[in-house]
């Protein structure tokens, strides 16, 4: 019988390691986690939270159907660090009289009265126009605060699970193990690679048009190509 093709071994291995690793992962998040004797203090919330005061509006459950569709919290370790994190969503996501925008699939997910709150817009992203829609709260039915951020539960962790998984990450790095992974691969990183191939392009067709000028007018820059 002919022996096993080394190459075919290898990624017959990594299969399996991969498969290995795939269930150390899903016993690690099924352990789910412990409450804390007590609560350990972790940074500050800026956060919209919903007032008394949307008892007095007939459409209370438009509202607050709207409300839980928007980012409502923004966390930092100082209030600093929170009001940072507030300003780049406002940068990235638009945000109307302090409240978040909603995308066109948080939108379609809405009753028609709750879309009758939102009013859509567009905006200039990449060259390219998106639409997101403004949310139209009263102001009495919410506001803005502070709280204190509080860690109340930790992971459980096995450490004979984080183990083997350590060793099988540092097995895929051995000779012939790591080239069987990069060929199964299916992703690779391609990263800036189209402004790298306009560069090789640009770079190619000046040294092909050097080869119209004689050297010695390119070493006293006597010609006008590129």
């Amino acid at each position: 019988m002919k022996p096993e093709n080394l190459k075919s071994k290898r990624l017959n291995e990594v299969r399996c390691i991969w498969k290995r690793q795939r269930e150390i992962s899903k016993k690690l998040r099924n352990l789910g986690y412990k409450k804390l004797d007590k609560p350990i203090r972790n940074g500050w919330f800026k956060e919209i939270v919903i007032t008394h005061k949307i008892e007095l509006y007939k459409n209370k459950e438009a509202i607050l159907e709207v409300y839980k569709k928007g980012k409502k919290m923004f966390w930092g370790r100082t209030k600093e660090e929170a009001q940072k994190q507030w300003l780049k969503y406002i940068s990235e996501n638009l945000i109307y009289k302090d409240l978040p925008t909603l995308s066109k699939k948080q939108f379609n997910k809405l009753s028609t009265k709750a879309k009758s709150l939102c009013t859509p817009f567009y905006f200039r992203y990449h060259k390219k126009l998106k639409l997101r829609f403004y949310i139209r709260i009263p102001k009495g039915a919410y506001k803005i605060k502070y709280t204190r951020a509080y860690v109340t539960h930790s992971k459980i962790i096995d450490p004979l699970l984080l183990s083997e998984y350590a060793l099988l990450n540092n097995q895929l790095l051995k000779r012939g193990y790591y080239e069987a992974e990069q060929k199964l691969c299916k992703y690779k990183d391609d990263w800036n690679l189209r402004v790298y191939k306009k560069e090789k392009l640009s770079t190619k067709r000046t040294l092909k048009n050097l080869k119209k000028y004689p050297i010695t007018d390119i070493i006293n820059e006597k010609y006008h190509g590129k």
